[in-house]
């Protein structure tokens, strides 16, 4: 027996507790009155305890089974109000008999209520919903367009004799490039439906597809790089995993002036470690929140807050987990885990 729903019982019936107290004590006062004895009223106050008892169990269950049902029916409104509305469309039904307890009428209007509100949130979902597809389905067109000149600026960078102008336009391109892909994921990741496609795939190949992706940023900024070949396999998402070893590099060579980035493996997983500017001990445990920038981001006026933002939402799509270790000036180190342990 629950003693907080138990408290909650009684005190909705104090009125009826209230009600029978003080039957009991007219009727002692009226034999009072009259010399009689006081015998009347206490076998009235002993059967009017005994009913009280049987009803108020009985009341009680009946109570703390409404209590459990509405208690669920906080997590999932909508099916409470659905269970409700069926039961109502059978009572109308003459031919079916009814298949619930009474209810009195200010409950009914509750219901009524409830099933009023979840129908109308379901048309809110239903709009929301229609609108943010057809937002990106236009961000997704927009994305594949920009595509278009991007490939051209290319083109026209590859055939400019200046090398070392043309080197460095490249870079600046392909950041372009990432930021026009950032902006499609980040839409990505907050629809109902991220189109993900579980699969074995070698974290290797991931890593160098990236590497070679980001090669020009490397050579423009003169950063040398360290891989290591490792052997790991994984079922994941093929795509988004790149989107977030793209990201790690990209923060990598934006922090970092000279040197060399390292990239090697581990039994389940593999990790980025650059020897750039580093993260501030009190930043570490905010840089993923949405739009948070920190020292470094504030001093180099390059940050948007979003890039590590979006990392640990892929991140926990793919059951990954991205652990950073840094100490300003001394560069940082970033370990992708695979296999996330659930919160409890």
């Amino acid at each position: 027996m629950n003693k907080k729903v138990l408290l909650a019982y009684l005190r909705s019936r104090v009125s009826a507790i209230v009600c029978g107290i003080v039957c009991v004590a007219v009727t002692a006062f009226v034999c009072w009155i009259y010399g009689k004895s006081l015998m009347p009223a206490l076998l009235s106050g002993v059967i009017l305890l005994l009913i009280g008892v049987i009803l108020g169990i009985v009341g009680y269950r009946a109570f703390e089974a409404k209590h459990q049902m509405l208690k669920s029916g906080r997590e999932f409104p909508q099916s409470l109000a659905e269970s409700f509305s069926a039961k109502e469309a059978l009572r109308e039904n003459e031919d079916v008999p009814d298949l619930e307890e009474k209810i009195d009428l200010i409950e009914a209007d509750y219901r009524t209520l409830l099933i009023k509100l979840s129908d109308t949130l379901s048309k809110e979902q239903e709009e929301h919903s229609a609108n943010y597809n057809a937002m990106l389905d236009y961000y997704t067109m927009w994305v594949h367009q920009i595509k278009t000149p991007i490939s051209a600026l290319s083109l026209i960078i590859q055939n400019m004799e200046d090398t070392e102008t043309g080197s460095r336009l490249r870079s600046q391109l392909i950041q372009v490039e990432n930021y026009a892909d950032m902006a499609l994921n980040y839409l990505r990741l907050g629809s109902e439906s991220n189109d993900l496609s579980f699969a074995k795939v070698k974290a290797e190949d991931v890593v160098r597809s990236e590497i070679k992706r980001a090669m020009t940023m490397f050579l423009a900024k003169g950063l040398a790089v360290d891989f290591q070949p490792f052997e790991l396999e994984v079922t994941t998402d093929k795509k988004w995993l790149g989107f977030i070893v793209g990201q790690l590099i990209s923060n990598a060579i934006k922090y970092q002036k000279s040197g060399t980035v390292h990239f090697y493996g581990f039994e389940n997983g593999f990790v980025i470690e650059d020897e750039g500017i580093g993260i501030a001990k009190e930043d570490l445990p905010r840089i993923f929140e949405k739009g948070y920038t920190g020292y470094n981001g504030h001093n180099e006026k390059k940050s948007t807050g979003l890039g590590l933002y979006l990392v640990k939402k892929a991140a926990d799509m793919i059951s990954a987990e991205v652990l950073f270790d840094s100490e300003v000036g001394r560069g940082t180190k970033v370990t992708v885990r695979f296999g996330k342990k659930k919160d409890a």
